[in-house]
């Protein structure tokens, strides 16, 4: 089961835990009192003392607040954040268009860059989307590129363009660490992604209070509970 770390400002000193239900998620909620005026020695005793009991609950992995600042109490106990790369992977040509939009590049005017140490599913995939959706697709990746290059070409008759030294994409998508990597906006799929401020959403509703908003999409994609229709990127 997902545990759900949640400071609140209330008196008392020792957490409890109980279960919620969120998006159709059942979660194991470990309350963690923060009063104003606690010294953080104490709150990250009660943090710690939180992440026990969750981890005695048979409990692995968390999610918690944004701007949480515990995480070293929690990893003490063996407890891991949710990891929202392998969502982000899936959601890349999405989320290269809505980067495009806010940017105001037509998609059929931009050239976006794939990079990666080898050609997963999911970069085979956004490179297909992207090839009916932007002017040019540029692959780099030492294990598969040439093939997925040549694949392009054939399916989708659009150029695709030899990422190197002074080529210059729109924008670069970043599946796995790659020797391209660091020439211009960037956005990382993997490790702790950084999508340069775009956010994944649901359509029939905001994200309720109290989550990390992209590890809590993940959460809820891992179990079943939303699918990838179910969500945006903006």
């Amino acid at each position: 089961m997902l545990g759900h770390i949640l400071p609140m400002e209330r008196k008392g000193r020792r957490a409890y835990i109980e279960p919620e239900r969120v998006c159709g998620l059942t979660l194991l909620r470990a309350e963690v009192p923060v009063a104003p005026g606690v010294r953080e020695s104490a709150v990250r005793r009660r943090v710690e003392h939180a992440a026990r009991l969750l981890e005695r609950a048979g409990t692995r992995r968390v999610l918690v607040p944004e701007e949480f600042a515990w995480w070293e109490e929690l990893r003490r106990q063996g407890l891991l954040p949710v990891d929202p790369a392998p969502l982000c992977a899936l959601l890349a040509s999405r989320l290269a268009l809505a980067a495009l939009e806010r940017r105001g590049v037509p998609p059929g005017r931009a050239v976006v860059a794939l990079r990666g140490g080898r050609v997963s599913r999911p970069f085979f995939q956004a490179a297909a989307e992207l090839a009916g959706a932007v002017r040019g697709v540029a692959v780099s990746s030492p294990n598969g590129g040439e093939a997925l290059s040549a694949h392009l070409r054939q399916e989708y008759g659009v150029p695709v363009l030899e990422d190197g030294p002074g080529f210059s994409a729109d924008l670069a998508l970043e599946f796995s660490p790659s020797p391209a990597a660091g020439r211009g906006e960037t956005l990382i799929l993997h490790g702790r992604p950084d999508l340069k401020g775009l956010g994944v959403y649901r359509r029939d509703g905001d994200w309720p209070p109290g989550f990390e908003a992209l590890p809590l999409a993940a959460a809820l994609w891992e179990a079943g509970t939303l699918s990838l229709n179910d969500l945006f990127c903006m």
